[in-house]
């Protein structure tokens, strides 16, 4: 380059004389210019980096900076001091889920519904079905029910005042229970399965015995509520001593009577009475004892060990007063002349029952003369017995029909000669009258000798309460503490 540029020097031959001040000046100007030329062209040339449509990628370092500002926070978190994690074994159980995700909130578990249990009565309108949806049964599951029981009728046999339960989990009904009658409940319980069964069972009521005695002053009735007692007392002596005892007659003014009685309580409250363990009556000079005796049949026996239920009852109705005795001569109302009556007229209202004195088999059935509609029975060992001036007959009553002792055979009226209602009864053996009021009839059919030793082991313990427990009306008797009505015979209550 130095060549190049002498050589232009020396032929354009315009250089001075040296010691000429302009020539310096060119000289050091020529010099400069030849120095950034060559400082030019020493420097390499980079070409220019080609144009693309696509985004530039990031730059190496620039990608390496973002992934250790992410890897940073990590590391700090890691660097913090933690304490040390317990194992899930270790971790108590109320505490587990919230310690398995802290980020998250732990859901208690959903509380399990615990057993419901609804218990009333019926009412005079209420049915099964009504009750269960009253409770809010639905009705699939009320078919189950009617499903569990093959006999429908007792749905329809449900009484005002029997007791019932329903319980209920999860919504579903676990169990009903009603009330059959005084002794027995139905239980309708659902199993595994979903399906639900019937059993019938005994009602475990609590009991105690209670001891009444009262004095016969104006009726039996009266009698027994001044003893601390129930009418339906009466109804139940009425019916013991039927066969030894004429209630419209025997009883007077002054009489004793005296009971043994078991008291039933269900939930702590009184729902009635039970058996009458033992009775007694001093009718005068007379005394009348009934022991209740379960070897024996469950029948009542005197102190002898007879039976009271005799062959004959001592009337055959429940009248109101005797209008006519047994008589060789009586003057008739109405005939106006002495002719011999050979029964008993028992005063009653019309349409009173007249019930069978003992089995027996129907021989005449319809209407005589004067006698009006009469029904004759023949019974066994030469007794027959007649029933005269009746409103009408009983259902099913025919001559060579067989009825049975108590049965209601017809009803009173006054159909013949006749003032008023009543019954005219009559009894013959072999064609002979009786008077019914004073015949001696057969008697009850004693216990067999191997049972001899127990009853009187039962006569001395009932002798034992009639001295000992206190009367009913002077003192409050303890109860037993009862169980639930869910709960069986030995006291458990069935898992459900």
């Amino acid at each position: 380059m130095r060549r190049r540029m002498a050589r232009l020097i020396t032929q354009s031959g315009s250089i001075r004389k040296p010691g000429s001040r302009s020539a310096k000046f060119w000289a050091v100007g020529v010099l400069l210019v030849l120095g950034f030329g060559a400082l030019l062209l020493s420097r390499p040339v980079t070409p220019p980096p080609p144009v693309s449509s696509e985004k530039t990628p990031p730059r190496p370092d620039a990608r390496a900076a973002e992934k250790a500002l992410e890897d940073a926070v990590p590391r700090e978190i890691a660097k913090a001091p933690q304490k040390p994690q317990k194992k899930m074994d270790e971790i108590p159980k109320e505490n587990a889920l919230k310690k398995a995700s802290p980020d998250q909130p732990s859901k208690s578990p959903p509380k399990e519904e615990k057993l419901t249990t609804k218990a009333g009565k019926f009412s005079r309108a209420d049915t099964v079905i009504g009750v269960l949806m009253a409770h809010k049964v639905s009705r699939s599951e009320i078919q189950k029910v009617l499903d569990s029981v093959r006999e429908k009728r007792v749905f329809s046999r449900i009484r005002a005042g029997r007791r019932y339960e329903v319980r209920k989990k999860d919504g579903e009904l676990r169990e009903f229970v009603f009330q059959l009658d005084n002794e027995s409940r139905l239980r309708i319980s659902r199993t595994p399965n979903g399906t639900m069964t019937a059993s019938k069972e005994d009602i475990p009521y609590s009991v105690d015995v209670v001891r009444i005695q009262s004095r016969i002053r104006s009726s039996l009735y009266n009698a027994i509520a001044d003893g601390g007692g129930a009418p339906v007392l009466v109804h139940k002596l009425s019916d013991i001593f039927a066969f030894v005892i004429d209630f419209h007659k025997d009883l007077q003014s002054g009489d004793k009577v005296e009971v043994l009685v078991e008291r039933k309580h269900l939930k702590d409250e009184f729902v009635g009475y039970g058996k009458i363990l033992a009775a007694e009556f001093k009718v005068g000079d007379r005394r009348h004892t009934a022991v209740y005796f379960e070897d024996g049949g469950g029948r009542y026996y005197n102190v002898e060990g007879e039976s009271l239920r005799r062959a004959f009852l001592r009337s055959p109705l429940r009248y109101t007063r005797i209008s006519s005795r047994f008589s060789k001569r009586r003057f008739h109302p109405l005939l106006k002349r002495y002719r011999p009556h050979f029964g008993v007229d028992y005063a009653a209202p019309r349409g009173t029952p007249v019930h069978a004195v003992a089995d027996g088999v129907v021989t005449w059935v319809g209407r005589k003369s004067q006698a009006g509609k009469t029904i004759k029975l023949r019974h066994g060992g030469g007794y027959r017995t007649a029933y005269l001036h009746l409103y009408r007959y009983a259902r099913g009553i025919r001559r060579g029909r067989r009825v049975l002792q108590g049965q209601v055979i017809g009803y009173v009226g006054s159909t013949g000669l006749s003032t008023g209602p009543h019954l005219d009864y009559r009894i013959t053996r072999r064609g002979r009258y009786l008077n019914p009021l004073k015949a001696k009839l057969p008697k009850g059919i004693p216990l067999p000798r191997s049972l001899r030793p127990a009853f009187k082991k039962i006569l001395e313990e009932r002798r034992t309460m009639f001295d000992n427990l206190p009367l009913l009306k002077d003192s409050q008797a303890s109860r037993a503490v009862p169980g639930p009505l869910f709960a069986t015979v030995d006291g458990r209550t069935p898992n459900l």
